[in-house]
């Protein structure tokens, strides 16, 4: 996920006389053309500063005024939610208003405005008041924003090895293809980034993956809803044996939209589900549908994901045939569809037509 950082300036005109602070306009004093003084008095700079400290601007300077290199965290806070999973973000504030959205223990906001007790800000698509002692601001957060940061890299190669070790001669432990997104579980080595793939802890080369670095943010009340609901079907599906990936979908849900092309024709060479597709094609186009990608040859297609023997086959899993120059996509029930040839197109036949070389996993 893309994080956009908000950023505010403080801006101090000595041209103008003004201080500017978000939410608040002070004027002092200023020359106004060249015949009048052209220094601001001195008096004038004390009533300025006593305004301040009067209308509590001073509760904000530290937020607003974070020096930072970059100035990303010129309006930003973290959640300070201590022993709790969240607190809730309210509609107004008041502990009594209704609640609509959480605020998590790890999660970072955009501070829009300061009240007694209550601060109201945006969190992700959440928008509400939080009891203030629910926020780190300021230099407190600047201190501790490497504790929110989510550390991910994105995977560049078609395909790639993850290993148990820094270097290509540390051994594989499975695979991995274009356009994943794993999470970095340490400090990077020499070039070499840990992550965990689905249980799996490992290491990639830092030269065939993207680095970024993230927040997370609150929900809404509706999001949250989605969510639950949208984990209980996966365990629904889990428990039932239909093997479901990180992304949400499922094998029966690239079989589904596979068969609906059954019919068409092969062409060698093309990737068109309905003008006509190869195996290779056939296979990577279904996947593509979903957001995987895929090598367009079966000769780099049998690598990608990990290998499951024909007894551990699922729905949507790859199956290879011959030295691995053909594919084919599990149905389950011992059948598969493929585009198979140019008399036949794409198909649907038994898994064990012919010798099975792989199968491979890749959800």
């Amino acid at each position: 996920m893309g994080t956009t950082h908000i950023r505010q300036r403080v801006v101090f005109s000595a041209a103008a006389g003004l201080i500017l602070i978000p939410g608040s306009l002070l004027h002092a004093r200023a020359a106004e053309n060249a015949e009048e003084q052209s220094f601001i008095e001195a008096s004038g700079i004390e009533s300025v500063l006593e305004e301040c400290y009067e209308t509590e601007v001073k509760d904000n300077l530290n937020l607003y005024l974070v020096p930072t290199e970059e100035g990303e965290y010129l309006n930003m806070a973290f959640s300070d939610t201590g022993e709790e999973d969240y607190t809730y973000i309210r509609s107004a504030p008041d502990e009594n208003s209704d609640w609509v959205g959480k605020l998590y223990q790890d999660s970072a906001a955009q501070v829009l405005e300061y009240l007694d007790g209550w601060t109201r800000i945006r969190s992700g698509e959440a928008e509400g008041y939080v009891p203030a002692d629910a926020l780190l601001t300021g230099n407190d957060a600047e201190d501790r924003a490497e504790e929110y940061e989510n550390n991910t890299v994105t995977v560049t190669a078609c395909v790639l090895n993850v290993r148990d070790g820094q270097g290509t001669d540390a051994g594989i432990l499975t695979q991995i293809t274009e356009g994943q997104e794993y999470e970095v579980t340490g400090d990077p080595v020499e070039g070499w980034y840990p992550v965990n793939v689905d249980g799996v802890e490992g290491w990639v080369s830092g030269k065939y993956v993207e680095a970024d670095s993230s927040f997370s943010y609150g929900e809404t009340k509706e999001e949250e809803e989605e969510r639950i609901r949208e984990e209980e079907e996966r365990e629904a599906l889990e428990a039932a044996g239909v093997p479901v990936s990180s992304s949400g979908v499922s094998g029966q849900d690239v079989i589904s939209y596979a068969c609906q092309f059954v019919g068409n024709p092969y062409v060698w060479g093309g990737t068109s589900l309905t003008d006509g597709a190869d195996c290779s094609g056939f296979t990577q186009s279904v996947y593509a549908h979903f957001g995987i990608s895929l090598p367009r040859t079966t000769s780099e297609m049998v690598h990608a994901g990990y290998a499951v023997s024909f007894e551990e086959a699922q729905p949507g899993d790859m199956i290879f045939y011959g030295d691995g120059g053909h594919v084919g996509l599990y149905m389950g029930d011992g059948n598969i569809v493929n585009a198979l040839n140019s008399r036949k197109g794409i198909c649907i036949c038994s898994a064990t037509y012919t010798n099975i070389y792989a199968v491979r996993r890749v959800l």
